[in-house]
């Protein structure tokens, strides 16, 4: 038992060092190469996908390939509520996550899915790239681990019913909503 023991350690040991020895740059010197995961609950032909596909060529080439961006789709490293507590952790670095998984950890996030609340597609634009206004809602969540660091327009949000028509916040009046 004692010799199985000691072959596990040195099996585990030489793995170690194979870990933590970088990549060879063509002037022979240490290259270390810094894996940045990230994961999204799309199919590979999904926007964001093909967006994520874009991060990571820009990415890679900006930093010479010093960081290698690995991405995860259709929930493959879990449910998007998963990720976002991989995240927490450190065990991924980017997760895209709807504005309702992050409104379980401040409810700032809610404001930005409410039915209404924006004008016009153009003004939901202007809202969410306005750094005043997201800058402190990105920030809230750093307590719980994570912060924001941009958004992707994911479409017009739609309300459904077969009792009536909805044009207007007036319209919801004597309506049971589900969320």
């Amino acid at each position: 038992m004692k010799i199985g023991k000691r072959i596990t350690t040195l099996i585990l040991i030489a793995t170690m060092s194979f870990v933590g020895v970088g990549c060879s740059s063509a002037n022979g010197e240490e290259k270390s190469v810094r894996v940045i995961r990230v994961a999204h609950g799309q199919n590979e032909d999904h926007p964001q996908h093909k967006a994520l596909l874009e991060f990571e060529k820009y990415v890679e080439e900006k930093t010479n390939g010093e960081l290698d961006v690995q991405i995860f789709p259709n929930e493959l490293l879990g449910a998007t509520s998963q990720a976002v507590e991989l995240c927490q952790t450190g065990a991924i670095d980017l997760v895209v996550a709807s504005l309702g998984n992050l409104e379980a950890f401040e409810d700032s996030y809610t404001v930005l899915n409410l039915p209404y609340i924006m004008d016009s597609k153009e003004h939901y634009h202007e809202v969410m790239n306005d750094e005043e206004i997201m800058g402190p809602i990105y920030e809230s969540t750093r307590e719980s681990g994570f912060i924001g660091l941009t958004w992707f327009d994911a479409g017009i949000r739609n309300i459904y019913t077969t009792k009536k028509v909805i044009n207007t916040p007036d319209d919801l009046k004597g309506l049971k909503i589900r969320v």
